[in-house]
């Protein structure tokens, strides 16, 4: 049949429509019209299938990426970069309208400089496929391994050990690796190896030989468990800890703490979120505070600042940080911020809340918490539009949005990075 794609969904697919029902078609953009069949009636809406493209969009184009039908990773290479931002603002305005019912004004893009080779991380399933360990992602809906063997979006020295620690691996037959993670700052890659076997010491040496991997870890796990990481981790040779410059900052960072993962569009999101508001002799409390580093580059300026994380091992991290630069005007807590947050409006004033939540957005506490709270400004930081809009539909009634800044933290993938500024009525 052919159909005539209107909008687009929050994970890049066309959206045409049939019957009155989205028909929800992986591959068209907005605008276009093309041949496709449905292949599933999902009840509220279809699923379909791209035949052809009849009229092509203007901001199509050929994905660099041999993978890209098969991996859905990047879902939305085979746009323009100026389509893509378009794509990005009216995926946020679009949230706000369905979830919140009121219109934004996105007042600011910040783009990514480099729209490739960007990530600073990489976290892969690792299989034994035909005689060797190979890496790469789950296809789509399966348990099958797709090998890659270049991903386009991760920094090219990561790949480059990537594929040196597999093949030292190899070299001694290994068969019960599960995952490889590696992450970068400045030159020094720091590394886990997850598995349910012992690395022996003749393949540790040779690990250790590869260029710019200064840290390695072995995560012991079981080849089914969910989690990526097991419970069990020891390390192999190198620092235990990573340290880099970010900005004015000095920090040190475990392979296992949450750091975000475009370091050049990472720093420019700290800047717009410690110049949204003057906060001189202010007290900033922040959940969902990480390792720490909003906490830190805010309390520079603030009278004080009160982070809180539930990953113990993330506090550790913020509090070794903020001694490392001589921050004495930062508290880092162990729990639930909306529980932490209910604590410290009882025992002092907050002039400020900062939340950073996951994609699942803020919990029913956190929301009540600061409605509770009366505090006139609210920055949230979100990388999920959906959520950052149901959340504003319960804090509509006592906050108006001031200002909203779209931050492209991942080009070529649907995710959105989102900065708001809320003001108290």
């Amino acid at each position: 049949m052919e159909l005539v794609i209107r909008k687009m969904g929050i994970n890049g697919e066309g959206i045409a429509y049939y019957k009155r029902k989205p028909v929800f078609i992986e591959g068209a953009l907005k605008d276009e019209t093309v041949k496709a069949h449905i292949v599933e009636d999902k009840g509220r809406y279809y699923i379909g299938k791209l035949e052809r493209i009849i009229e092509r969009s203007p901001v199509r184009q050929r994905p660099l990426c041999p993978y890209y039908k098969e991996c859905g990773g990047c879902q939305i290479m085979h746009m323009t970069y100026p389509g893509q931002i378009g794509y990005k603002i009216d995926m946020v305005k679009e949230a706000f309208e369905k979830y919140a019912q009121v219109e934004i004004t996105v007042d600011e893009v910040v783009e990514n400089d480099t729209l490739y080779a960007y990530r600073n991380s990489l976290k892969l399933p690792v299989s034994y496929i035909d005689g060797k360990l190979k890496s790469g992602l789950y296809r789509a809906d399966s348990n099958h391994l797709l090998a890659i063997d270049k991903c386009l979006i991760h920094d090219t020295r990561l790949e480059k050990v990537r594929k040196n620690v597999l093949n030292v691996l190899n070299k001694y037959h290994y068969k019960d690796i599960y995952g490889l993670y590696l992450r970068i700052f400045s030159d020094d890659i720091q590394g886990v190896i997850v598995a349910d076997e012992v690395i022996g010491s003749d393949c540790i040496d040779d690990l250790k030989k590869i260029e710019n991997l200064t840290t390695l870890y072995h995560s012991k796990r079981k080849k089914k468990a969910r989690e990526f990481f097991g419970k069990e981790n020891r390390l192999l040779f190198g620092p235990k800890m990573t340290t880099f410059t970010m900005m004015d900052l000095k920090l040190a960072i475990r392979p296992f703490s949450f750091m975000q993962l475009n370091t050049g569009q990472a720093a420019k999101l700290y800047l717009k979120v410690i110049g949204l508001i003057d906060v001189h002799d202010k007290v900033i409390y922040e959940g969902y505070c990480g390792i720490g580093v909003i906490s830190l580059m805010l309390a520079k300026r603030a009278k004080k600042v009160i982070g809180t994380e539930i990953v113990a091992s993330a506090i550790a991290d913020a509090k070794r940080n903020a001694q490392k630069n001589h921050i004495h005007n930062a508290e880092f807590n162990v729990g639930d911020s909306g529980e932490e947050l209910r604590y410290r409006l009882r025992k002092e004033r907050i002039d400020v809340i900062v939340v950073d939540p996951p994609r699942t957005g803020l919990d029913d506490l956190m929301r009540e918490s600061i409605i509770r709270s009366k505090v006139r400004d609210v920055i949230y930081v979100s990388c999920n539009p959906a959520t950052l809009a149901k959340d504003y539909a319960c804090l509509k009634q006592y906050y108006d949005i001031r200002r909203t800044i779209v931050l492209d933290m991942f080009s070529n993938s649907a995710h959105i990075e989102t900065i708001v500024l809320l003001s108290r009525r």
